[in-house]
């Protein structure tokens, strides 16, 4: 199987960085004791991806897939080095700044190599099987994180992160291949265009919805799934970090099941038919969660997450790879990086905000009504990129039926 080392090397990834999820805002919390730190650390985390991800989406245009691919783990794994022996939120904060820098990197630059070796055709299952092997990760992760936080202590969870990166590093050197398109090599010599830094897929109003989208499930994923689960499960409800490790490996066990069906929806029926339930899933999720202080709850809201979050991800990363031309696709995954970015910055804010300042369900209510908003833009004033609307319109243009 030619991606079978793609496919690792996203699994791989998902298991450290489910191991994080879980570790940084409990540390965040147990040395500040402030739940709006814990999202203010998590909202500055995405500040460094929202600069790094189109400039790395530029220099994979312009030097190649592979360079980009593996520097994201190298300087990711530095910092969870460094994380492994920090004892205090200053130091977790500015290595944890710096960590994003290669998660913009890897995030951007193999999401660039996905798009080279897929069609519009079947992308919505190949991006589902990367999600498989990444939550198959996150399910992992969490899990083996929890046990190690309360036998060793939550900076272990921080080198697990570290190792996992390495075992990336060695896969992409040895068993991964260069994928940049042949029209890029030597582009900028003989009069032809080289890549360039632009805001040029902001034109198109159908990438614009989908940025919109992806920024508001972004602003859910972070500020709800990331900041305020973990950190309400413990200080609202008492639970311990093996419990909550368990509700982090419940949703991405349900995104895993559910990743593959929702790829045969996106190529069969439409991205739209994807991404709009899943903006509406994580929308229930956050109604469950302001229905009171009961385990039952966050039990629903988890389950919420894990179906929305299947939709959500995969399905708006497959609508940015579909509008991107070959010669361009940096430029269009690193803005969608950018869009991304942003929402992830801007949720742990307005949500643990609300929720320690305010009150916890006008929090979840707000994110609820945001996301609502969101599905209802992209079913609006978006156009179809995959599915048989897509086929249809192929049909029309050349004058006979589409292909099968």
């Amino acid at each position: 199987m030619t991606h079978a080392p793609i496919f690792f090397s996203f699994f791989t990834w998902g298991f450290g960085t489910g191991a994080q999820n879980l570790g940084r805002p409990l540390f965040a919390f147990a040395v500040t004791g402030n739940v709006f730190l814990v999202g203010v650390l998590l909202a500055a985390n995405a500040i460094p991806r929202a600069f790094t991800g189109p400039i790395t989406g530029f220099l994979t245009d312009k030097l190649g897939r592979k360079p980009m691919v593996l520097m994201g783990p190298i300087v990711r794994g530095v910092t969870n080095v460094g994380q492994f022996f920090a004892d205090d939120y200053a130091t977790f904060f500015v290595l944890e700044m710096i960590g994003q820098v290669g998660v913009a990197m890897w995030a951007t630059s193999s999401n660039v190599l996905l798009s080279d070796v897929t069609t519009t055709e079947s992308r919505g299952r190949v991006l589902a099987l990367r999600n498989m092997a990444t939550r198959l990760g996150f399910v992992a992760g969490p899990a083996v994180g929890g046990v190690l936080a309360l036998t060793f202590g939550l900076e272990s969870v921080f080198l697990l992160n570290g190792v996992s990166k390495i075992v990336i590093v060695i896969v992409v050197i040895t068993m991964v291949k260069e994928t940049r398109p042949q029209e890029l090599v030597g582009a900028g010599a003989a009069g032809r265009p080289g890549p360039r830094l632009s805001l040029e897929p902001f034109r198109d109003r159908t990438f614009a919805v989908v940025a919109v989208a992806t920024g508001a499930f972004a602003m859910s994923n972070a500020g709800i799934a990331q900041a305020i689960l973990p950190v309400h499960a413990v200080d609202a409800l008492m639970l311990d970090e093996a419990v909550v490790g368990f509700l982090i490996s419940l949703t991405s066990a349900l995104t895993f099941l559910w990743a593959f069906p929702n790829g045969m929806i996106a190529d069969r029926f439409g991205r739209k038919w994807s991404l709009g339930p899943g903006l509406l899933m994580m929308a229930a999720a956050a109604v469950a969660l302001s229905v009171g202080d009961v385990y039952a709850a966050l039990l629903v809201a988890a389950v919420f997450i894990g179906i929305g979050e299947a939709a959500g991800m995969g399905t708006s990363q497959t609508f940015a790879m579909d509008m991107a031309p070959p010669d361009k696709r940096g430029m269009y995954l690193g803005l969608f990086m950018l869009a991304q970015s942003v929402g992830a910055t801007a949720g742990p804010l307005l949500v643990t905000a609300l929720y320690y300042y305010v009150f916890p369900d006008l929090s979840f209510i707000t994110m609820a009504v945001l996301l609502a908003l969101a599905a209802l833009m992209l079913a609006l004033m978006a156009r179809e990129t995959g599915g048989r609307a897509r086929l249809r319109e192929m049909g029309e243009g050349t004058g006979g039926p589409p292909p099968s």
